[in-house]
């Protein structure tokens, strides 16, 4: 039996995106068993990462430590693997190979050059043409191995999950940073305007980040004024939020990682994109899916969106209007309607 170890410690989205090129990778294979697939990540992603179709096995350090990575790979070391890809490409991973006493047969490429000349002439480098899906293809499968025409099948198999018995429509308002959301007053006026248009349910998905400002706002407050039918998801375990993102018929959200979580389980999603665009490889993948985005010539100010607006008035997001967004909401609600309509 072929062994192979992965190296990814986070982030939720790129975990996301790398299921699918191990589920990739194992749908190729032939169905006999013939190779173990491990993946190293950590504890807050274990239990979703285990139910990737094509990771076998999961394993995390104990703590945050060098002396938690060093117990990791003297465990790693006493079950030898084939090949190990380091699939994070960050000092961390470069330690945890260093006290393996293993070199990589494959490291991710990040092209971080590309991305910040990028930033500075607005002129994307051909680096940059391929996508994160891509790269981490490249990672677990190697160049070339892989087939850009195949049909992409979503890599979590959430155990349970029942499919779509009513019309649900996902709210993600959040992000990591307040530069990458689009206005939660909009995310409330839309909401509105679909629930009364369709009759839908709408479930909105919090992360802790939200906590602080998500009562107060206009999108709280119609939550609140409409608890017969708007659910609230917050402090849920990740397997849960993935079997609830897989009821939903569609997802609207920023750029975060509940994006790649809901297209992982099959949702489309309309995400809007503000400081990051298409060229940094994280833009929707299933052809459902549909982006938003303003064509600004500060655009992209940021690798990840953490930088404050430099213009000051975060166009990129505030001139993206409810108008446009709910028309193409429409759009994709009656493409979708024949599969959710009982």
């Amino acid at each position: 039996m072929k062994r192979l170890l992965i190296i990814r410690f986070s982030s939720l989205g790129d975990l996301c995106l790398l299921g699918w090129a191990a589920a990739a990778r194992r749908d190729r294979l032939p169905p006999d068993g013939s190779e173990q697939v491990t993946l190293v990540t950590k504890p807050a992603y274990a239990d979703l990462m285990r139910l990737v179709r094509g990771i076998d096995e999961v394993v995390v350090p104990d703590g945050t430590g060098v002396a938690d990575l060093a117990r990791l790979a003297g465990g790693l070391r006493r079950d030898p693997h084939d090949l190990v890809l380091d699939a994070h490409n960050v000092l961390r991973s470069h330690l945890l190979l260093g006290l393996m006493g293993r070199r990589p047969q494959r490291r991710l490429a990040k092209d971080t050059a590309a991305r910040l000349l990028y930033m500075r002439t607005g002129k994307p480098h051909t680096a940059l043409q391929r996508t994160m899906g891509d790269r981490f293809d490249e990672v677990v499968s190697g160049p070339g191995d892989t087939d850009p025409h195949r049909a992409p099948q979503p890599p979590l198999d959430i155990p349970g999950a029942e499919g779509r018995r009513e019309p649900i429509l996902g709210l993600a308002p959040g992000a990591m940073w307040e530069t990458k959301r689009w206005l939660p007053r909009n995310f409330a006026d839309l909401a509105r305007a679909a629930r009364e248009r369709t009759g839908a349910r709408i479930r909105i998905f919090l992360g802790p980040r939200e906590e602080s400002w998500f009562s107060a706002s206009p999108l709280g407050q119609f939550a609140a004024a409409a608890q017969d039918s708007v659910e609230i998801i917050d402090r849920r375990p990740l397997v849960e939020v993935a079997s609830l993102l897989a009821d939903c018929s569609l997802l609207v959200t920023n750029d975060s990682g509940l994006l790649h979580l809901a297209e992982a389980v099959g949702t489309p999603v309309l995400a809007f994109f503000g400081p990051t665009v298409r060229a940094f490889g994280y833009f929707p993948r299933l052809p459902a899916s549909r982006v938003i985005e303003r064509p600004l010539d500060c655009r992209p100010c940021s690798r990840n969106g953490k930088r404050p607006c430099h213009r000051g008035d975060l166009a990129c997001l505030t001139d993206i209007t409810l108008e446009a967004t709910d028309q193409v909401l429409q759009d994709m609600w009656r493409e979708l309607a024949p599969k959710d309509t009982p």
